[in-house]
């Protein structure tokens, strides 16, 4: 009889709204503002970026499956701002610094992928997840790579 509870609570549990677990919002919430906050302060690293790329990812996935579609051009403008900074980190070794119209369009769009998780359910947020993985790998995702110089 346990079993079959604990089984039935973790099926009901995928339906449950993301804000309901506590220590899973919290700790998603903190991590993400910590590294969108590294970048503010221009000390951000790889691992801040990595983490902004993957909400701004979720963030994109979640809209197309309708939470926020709405808002796909200003989630492409803050995409493209994290790319462009990006890029630009990458070739100055690593430092990653921001305008004031890119910090705009971020600060967007993790405004809008924390309203997001307050109101997707676990069973959307694995959803989103595949759906990137699967533009990863169709190969349909821009990498970040120094850009190349012409050689003489």
């Amino acid at each position: 009889m346990k079993k079959r509870r604990s089984y039935r609570q973790f099926v009901l549990s995928a339906f449950k709204p993301v804000r309901d677990r506590p220590g899973v919002y919290l700790d998603v919430q903190l991590k993400n503002r910590t590294a969108l906050e590294q970048l503010r302060r221009g000390l951000a690293n790889k691992d801040d970026i990595d983490m902004l790329i993957g909400a701004f990812n979720i963030t994109e996935a979640l809209a197309a499956m309708g939470k926020g579609s709405d808002w796909m051009d200003e989630i492409k403008q803050g995409q493209d701002a994290l790319f462009d900074l990006s890029q630009r980190g990458v070739a100055s070794g690593m430092r990653f610094i921001m305008t004031a119209k890119q910090w705009e369009a971020l600060k967007l769009v993790m405004d809008l992928h924390e309203e997001q998780l307050a109101h997707a359910t676990v069973s959307d947020i694995e959803k989103a997840h595949k759906y990137v993985l699967s533009i990863i790998r169709r190969g349909m995702a821009r990498a970040i790579v120094e850009p190349q110089k012409e050689k003489p």
